[in-house]
């Protein structure tokens, strides 16, 4: 490499790039390049280290810089985990996830399309495996170009901090940009300038939501900061209005009537729309002839009409603690399909020959109009399978519900031969006063009756798909691929550190796997834990419109058919289906259209739904923190779910409430993290906390930034109490007679 001579007193970065252009170098290695005294290589080092930042060069391993086009780049989501770092999951899927710490982010933001470039591997711990650490290079696209945050003023600049970052960054409001808001609000703003790493960005408010206290307030922030559509158009509103609401002599016609077969819905007592309807009958040969019909939704929405569309852009009703945001307006979604009692309604109809043993051996689909019975809640069901008498209307049904429960029953014993997984994990229900403030929350019990209706449905999806596939029409399918992977070798190591072992074969072996090691950890203190650990290893489920199965349910065949009314695939479907019941022939053009359709709406289905998932999420935790926030000090009785190096997770016993208890904060003794069998002990006492251990903690503070409850231990708080008075400066009082 030919030794250039330059300026002492000035570098030009032309030069830099020109001699990275030939290969790697060191800074040292550029300053005998360029013949640069000792005095320049701190202006040279922070020289390189700016162009990173700018993406012109990139470090390499040893502490060399090359240039960008020298090295292998990626493109993928950006995911934040905590505040300060994030990964990066690749396109590709044969890639592992990345790992980006905070000084690697440049300027990108959750959910960000971005290009990284592998700069190192850095070791984990042995139930996390290795994971690659990235460099961004640039934002590819922006998932939003707004955000949404506290609004304030600090020594008279205008700021928004806002949620959801990865980074701590601020954003500046220029004076006639703030649309009056006061300092506390939160607000949603337009990004103008995004921030660099030394310097905020800009941004202009566009909506005022309220002050951060304010009931609904939080929740109207997660709306804004996903980007849910929580109104819908004034054309779409009036073509819902404008639908009649009673069936015509025609169109009843040509459907298959069963409104004098006894029909029931079974839902929750608040539910409001009601997507699906149950029949039973024993058939002469010994074997049930399950009916379930679903509201015939496609009938009233027209393909590519602007109720339709604005259908599609939301994919699926969101339900958050304080509203539901419907895929269609309610008097669609409440009325017209809603299949309420004591109505005619247009459905969907799949009936099932069950055998005893849970097989399906004959299946028919038709268009058809229902007459709904009776409007039956899961608790009035639960209580007619469990007793042998009860007041309530479901009480008229005693001989069918009883029928509904065998029939599931069989096909639950079926499916779980095949392999298919139960993870029972827990769900919170959030309870709310008339003031909109969080009551309590609590866990939502699983029921039989809950199990009857999914058992029914599951079925159903099952039937269509398989029907819809012999038929060769193109439709989506629901998929779920086996686990395999980076994800699935740290599964395997985590299982070690609880005593249990995994060896997989043939994927279609595998889920008979998993099902014998959740049979065997079922009931122990380490069950929630093991279940949410092997739901993180698994894949996610996603439509698509060639079929690979469902590894969940243990299913060669599956698809989304049962809830038109809160799901877009369910209706495309129904779409389906129908049209090839009314024997309409297809070209292969048409064939091929529908195909390429499928392929572009399957990803788009799936990316909206996982974004209605974490605003679900999201919402739920964000009540959990208000609820806890009001009881600052008090004690409360818990279980230890999680245990870490750096702590332990408590999971209230009286309240659905999951906190941090720092190992740091536990002041009788020095914790070290025993990883293999993953317990915390004490280096003195030899004290143990460990996966179901039973505790008393005491709510101490909430880490707002970080979304986390943090607890002490109720006796480990009163020792430290104890410990800070008997170490305080005492008070020497003067004698009363010394004073005189």
């Amino acid at each position: 490499m030919p030794k250039k001579k330059t300026d002492k007193n000035k570098i030009d970065p032309k030069s830099l790039l020109s001699l990275l252009r030939q290969r790697a170098c060191s800074p040292r290695r550029l300053m005998k390049e360029l013949m640069l005294p000792k005095s320049q290589r701190m202006v040279i080092s922070n020289m390189l280290r700016q162009m990173a930042e700018e993406g012109k060069v990139i470090r390499l391993r040893g502490g060399l810089y090359g240039l960008p086009k020298q090295s292998k780049t990626l493109v993928g989501r950006l995911v934040q985990s905590k505040p300060g770092f994030a990964f990066v999951i690749p396109q590709d899927e044969k890639e592992p996830d990345l790992y980006v710490p905070g000084k690697n982010l440049k300027d990108a933001m959750p959910d960000d399309e971005v290009e990284v470039r592998v700069v190192s591997e850095i070791q984990r711990s042995r139930t996390r495996g290795q994971k690659r650490q990235a460099q961004i290079v640039r934002v590819v696209k922006r998932a939003s170009e707004q955000i949404v945050g506290l609004y304030f003023q600090d020594r008279g600049v205008r700021l928004i901090h806002p949620e959801g970052m990865i980074r701590l960054h601020e954003f500046t409001v220029a004076a006639t940009k703030t649309r009056k808001a006061k300092s506390g609000d939160q607000v949603v703003a337009k990004v103008t300038a995004w921030p660099q790493r030394y310097t905020p960005g800009e941004a202009e408010i566009t909506e005022v939501l309220g002050t951060t206290n304010a009931p609904g307030v939080d929740i109207t922030a997660i709306v804004r900061r996903y980007n849910l559509p929580d109104r819908f158009s004034k054309a779409a509103l009036d073509q819902a209005n404008a639908i009649a609401i009673e069936p015509v002599p025609k169109e009843i016609a040509q459907r298959l009537d069963l409104r004098e077969q006894v029909i029931v819905t079974i839902d929750g007592a608040d539910a409001r729309d009601f997507d699906d309807a149950v029949s039973c009958e024993t058939l002469a040969n010994g074997n049930w002839r399950l009916g379930v019909h679903i509201a015939d939704v496609a009938y009233y929405l027209d393909s590519g009409s602007c109720l339709d569309l604005e259908a599609r852009e939301r994919g699926t009703s969101v339900y958050l603690p304080d509203r539901v945001l419907h895929m269609l307006p309610e008097p669609l979604s409440c009325g017209v399909c809603s299949l309420v009692p004591k109505r005619d309604r247009y459905t969907v109809s799949a009936f099932m020959e069950v055998t005893p043993t849970g097989e399906v051996v004959n299946t028919e689909f038709h268009r058809s109009i229902i007459h709904s019975h009776e409007r039956l809640t899961y608790d009035w069901v639960e209580t007619v399978l469990t007793q042998k008498h009860c007041d309530n209307p479901a009480e008229r049904y005693r001989e069918e519900l009883k029928q509904f429960h065998q029939v599931a029953l069989a096909l639950r014993a079926k499916r779980e031969s095949r392999g298919s997984l139960d993870f029972d994990l827990p769900d919170p229900r959030v309870v709310l006063g008339p003031d909109g403030r969080v009551q309590t929350i609590e866990k939502r019990e699983q029921l039989a009756s809950h199990r009857l209706i999914e058992d029914c449905m599951i079925a159903a999806n099952e039937a269509v798909a398989k029907y819809l596939r012999q038929q060769d029409v193109p439709s989506l399918y629901r998929i779920h691929e086996p686990p395999a992977g980076e994800r699935m070798e740290e599964f395997q190591e985590f299982l070690e550190a609880y005593g249990y072992a995994l060896k997989l074969g043939k994927s279609q072996e595998a889920s008979k796997q998993f099902q014998k090691l959740m049979q065997q950890w079922e009931g122990k203190p380490e069950a929630q834990v093991l279940n949410m650990a092997l739901l993180r290893a698994m894949k996610l489920a996603v439509y698509a419109p060639k079929n690979s199965g469902h590894f969940g349910l243990g299913s060669e065949c599956y698809t989304h058919f049962t809830s038109p009314i809160r799901r877009y695939p369910d209706l495309i479907v129904h779409r389906r289906l129908t049209e090839h019941l009314k024997r309409r022939t297809q070209t292969g053009g048409q064939r091929n259209a529908w195909q390429s359709k499928m392929v572009i709406w399957g990803e788009q289905l799936s990316d909206l739904e996982r974004r209605a998932e974490k605003a679900e999420r999201e919402a739920v935790k964000r009540k959990r923190l208000e609820f806890m926030s009001n009881k600052i000090g008090e004690i409360f009785e818990g279980t230890i779910t999680t245990v870490a190096n750096y702590g332990f997770f408590v999971e209230l016993q009286e309240h659905f409430v999951e906190g941090l208890v720092r190992s740091s904060e536990l002041s009788d003794d020095y914790y070290y993290f025993e990883e293999r069998q993953r317990f915390l002990q004490g280096t003195n006492s030899h004290r143990i906390f460990r996966t179901g251990q039973r505790v008393r903690i005491r709510m101490d503070r909430i880490e707002w930034e970080e979304q986390r409850v943090l607890f002490s231990l109720h006796e480990a708080a009163a020792q430290k109490k104890t410990a800070e008075k008997r170490n305080a400066p005492r008070m020497v009082r003067k004698s009363r007679r010394k004073r005189l």
